[in-house]
């Protein structure tokens, strides 16, 4: 096994065997005003509790490969979501909006050459096919719209996937408009779906 090879493997188990602080968390504990795209190669998936985990490696333009570690639902979540045993699968490329730990709950590295992959907790999936998957509960729905993306993709999602509808109007409680990427999306968005929130 090469030296990152072993990195990687020791990062995954860490997180498998997360300390009850990292395993049992709230949204208080992510940005979720600064969402983060990824866009990245699925090496490893693993429907396990206490939250499922996606193991990435994104490559910039450059050739060079970051890793990645996107935490997901618990498996009773992932169950309520009917998905596929096997719906993800090493060589997979997915886009995944996710939110980063705030800087207080992230563990320093001895050594940078060392650090474990890069941490967010996954809120939208965008797989293989273009459908997109709500994923992770933690972070604000509307804060993962781009200003490029198209009203209906978001309207079919919201209407299609009654989690992420729900996390849709959870999030619609909290004034932050400022995080948004474009208001004017998201109100075009929330007048669209077939049945607006209560």
């Amino acid at each position: 096994m090469n030296r990152k090879t072993a990195i990687w493997a020791a990062a995954i188990a860490a997180l498998a065997c997360a300390s009850p602080l990292r395993a049992h968390h709230s949204i208080s504990m992510f940005e979720i005003s600064a969402p983060i795209w990824v866009e990245g190669t699925v090496v490893r998936y693993e429907p396990k509790d206490p939250h499922v985990m996606i193991a990435l490696e994104e490559k910039s333009e450059d050739g060079q490969v970051q890793q990645w570690t996107v935490e997901g639902p618990i498996l009773a979540r992932l169950y309520r979501m009917a998905l596929a045993p096997g719906f993800l699968k090493a060589g997979d490329v997915i886009d995944v909006c996710g939110f980063a730990l705030k800087e207080k709950f992230l563990r320093p590295s001895a050594d940078a050459d060392d650090s474990p992959p890069r941490f967010v907790h996954g809120h939208v999936l965008v797989l293989p096919d273009g459908h997109m998957q709500s994923w992770g509960p933690y972070g604000k729905l509307d804060n993962c719209i781009r200003l490029d993306d198209q009203t209906h993709s978001w309207v079919d999602f919201l209407n299609a996937d009654r989690l992420a509808r729900d996390l849709w109007c959870a999030g619609q409680k909290y004034a932050d408009a400022a995080s948004v990427a474009s208001k004017t999306l998201v109100d075009e968005i929330k007048r669209s779906i077939t049945k607006p929130c209560g």
